[in-house]
């Protein structure tokens, strides 16, 4: 059935229907109506009149007056004049028989009702036991256990702001995060009780600690926070007087590029922008991997409790044969990874073999996915698509996203109710096709870098725009194209390189299973090099791997640094390259072959 916006949509061509869709007529390819209207397009669907792709004014349009792209306008799915706590209580209670998460290890299936009940308990007993209040601060750092919703859940409707780590961090990472938010309370995984203890003394804080799993050394444990206080009934959770501006948690920017900062998010923005990422259903069966560290992580929760679906959650490390057996295992239907994961299910030797056929939506997001990555993938989901998501902690939630439209290369259109613009060095709007960094605007942003004034100074302007720094670029259609982060591009003689676009050529290479380009500093410029992964068994050299970019791009985007075979890449825990200390390695290798 068509959609009523798509009906409505002006200057749209006539249609013919198809099966899996409408043909526009004219075309040869297919636009496919899914639950939100048009889910994607496919190559050169173009509109005859208005030269469109597709029905652009329904989705995203150019705002003359203020020289930017706008997403849809459709009003938030609650009322972000709440606080987060005080929607999840009512959210739980919604489907109170229904299965909210089953945990892959321990089989433990857990209902809405039952989900409900252990977060007021926590709420309550962290308020009489640990003496908690409203505004206190508390980090949580853990894996996906099965216990790790109801707390998070419970401080929100506390009224406690949280601070979310990855258990994959060093000592020293925790150090850093602990003297900038410096909570009152850390609940972590009972095997980090020792990097906790060191990163404690090493910024010199002494908060309470209260583990996951057995007591160790005296220290809480979080089943203390289960236990039955007899009064849950009776409970209601925190009144936030003013949403827009209290804080509800605190991310971490990626580290991609330099030490993590604390991401300040309202709860107005975690009520408005983490509850529909993305198209989710009752029904949905939803599994992501990334702790509750990264946006992917806290979003998914959010978004498939909003939704009533149930997730699949398992503390285990990511490796490609774990992840196809719960996606069969489980009949798993939206899945979101990094495109790291993609790639090395793609190249796993069972692929040939996959069950898919449950998948009806991959979000891919955290670093860039490629046309062929996409097309590669899609061709074992036999019912689904992969959709490219642009996210940023900053916003709580993706900026652009490829579920509604798609071209090679792009992610997609803005999400609703964004404003978006691409501009010069001077902040002057630039035309379409036409590359320099992307600003976005929202009726919520982040609040702040968590006492860190002069960081947020230089991210978000006085006039209310987030300065991504990323390069960007915008079609005449409305979408986005990620070119770079702006502190990645290499500049050599005068230009400026993305490293994507060289990567984009060696990942063509047969053999190559991965690349990272990056920039060895010499006087006056940037060498471009490159560490290559190759495939197992593979001949490639890294000469060969020279000369393709030397036959297939211009003198200046030339390997002049080299290339170099590595085993791995040095990684955030959720799948992200670490640019910056890729780099160190580079340099190492650089210097290690030219002395």
């Amino acid at each position: 059935m068509l959609s009523g916006s798509l009906v409505r949509a002006k200057n749209y061509m006539s249609t013919k229907v198809v099966p899996g869709g409408v043909l526009p007529e004219g075309s040869s390819e297919s636009i496919s109506i899914g639950p939100t209207g048009v889910e994607g397009f496919r190559h050169s669907s173009v509109d005859s009149q208005s030269g469109s792709m597709f029905p652009r004014d329904v989705y995203t349009f150019f705002d003359e007056d203020e020289q930017a792209w706008r997403g849809r306008n459709v009003p938030p799915l609650y009322n972000p004049n709440q606080g987060v706590g005080e929607l999840v209580w009512r959210l739980l209670d919604r489907a109170p028989w229904k299965i909210a998460q089953i945990s892959a290890e321990s089989g433990v299936r857990v209902t809405y009702q039952e989900m409900r009940l252990r977060s007021i308990r926590v709420a309550q007993n962290l308020s009489s036991i640990v003496g908690i209040q409203k505004g206190d601060m508390v980090t949580i750092v853990a894996r996906n256990n099965e216990k790790v919703a109801p707390i998070v859940y419970g401080c929100f409707m506390l009224g406690t702001p949280m601070n979310t780590l990855d258990p994959g961090f060093h000592r020293e990472d925790f150090a850093h995060m602990f003297e900038t938010i410096k909570p009152k309370l850390v609940i972590c995984e009972g095997d980090l009780v020792n990097e906790m203890v060191a990163a404690f003394e090493m910024v010199d804080i002494a908060p309470e600690l209260i583990l996951f799993g057995p007591r160790i050394n005296g220290y809480g444990k979080v089943d203390d926070l289960l236990v039955e206080t007899g009064t849950e009934k009776h409970f209601l959770p925190a009144h936030i007087d003013d949403p827009a501006n209290e804080l509800a948690i605190v991310l971490c920017s990626s580290g991609t590029t330099g030490r993590s900062k604390g991401v300040s998010l309202s709860h107005s923005l975690c009520v408005t922008n983490m509850t529909g990422i993305w198209t989710c259903y009752e029904s949905d069966r939803v599994l992501c991997l990334s702790s509750l560290y990264w946006i992917s992580g806290i979003g998914t929760l959010m978004t498939g409790t909003a939704a009533g679906a149930t997730r699949i959650i398992t503390t285990e490390r990511f490796t490609a044969e774990m992840m196809i057996s719960m996606i069969e295992q489980y009949r798993v239907n939206v899945i979101f990874f990094p495109p790291s994961h993609a790639l090395a299910i793609l190249n796993n030797p069972t692929i040939g073999m996959v069950d898919f056929s449950s998948l009806r939506m991959v979000l891919c997001g955290g670093g860039p996915v490629s046309a062929d990555l996409k097309r590669s993938f899609e061709m074992y989901l036999p019912k689904g698509r992969l959709h490219v998501v642009y996210g940023l902690s900053e916003l709580g939630g993706a900026g652009c996203m490829s579920e509604v439209a798609y071209k090679n290369g792009s992610v997609g259109i803005l999400s609703n109710g964004l404003m978006a613009k691409v501009v010069d060095e001077q902040g002057n709007s630039l035309p379409f096709n036409e590359d320099g960094e992307l600003l976005v605007k929202a009726q919520f942003i982040f609040m702040e870098y968590y006492d860190n004034p002069e960081a947020t100074a230089e991210m978000k302007s006085e006039d209310g725009w987030l300065q991504t720094g990323d390069i960007a670029r915008v079609d005449e259609d409305g979408l986005f194209y990620i070119v770079d982060r702006k502190k990645d591009i290499i500049k050599y003689a005068g230009y400026q390189i993305s490293p994507t676009e060289i990567e984009t050529v060696i990942m063509k290479v047969p053999g190559v299973v991965a690349v990272c380009v990056t920039g060895i500093p010499v006087p006056g410029n940037d060498l471009p090099v490159a560490l290559v992964i190759k495939a197992l068994g593979s001949e490639v050299t890294e000469e060969q791997v020279v000369q393709t970019v030397a036959d297939n791009m211009v003198d200046f985007k030339h390997l002049r640094g080299g290339a170099y075979f590595v085993n791995t890449f040095p990684m955030t825990p959720s799948g992200k390259i670490l640019r910056r200390k890729c780099r160190d390695v580079a340099v190492e290798l650089y210097n290690a072959t030219h002395n």
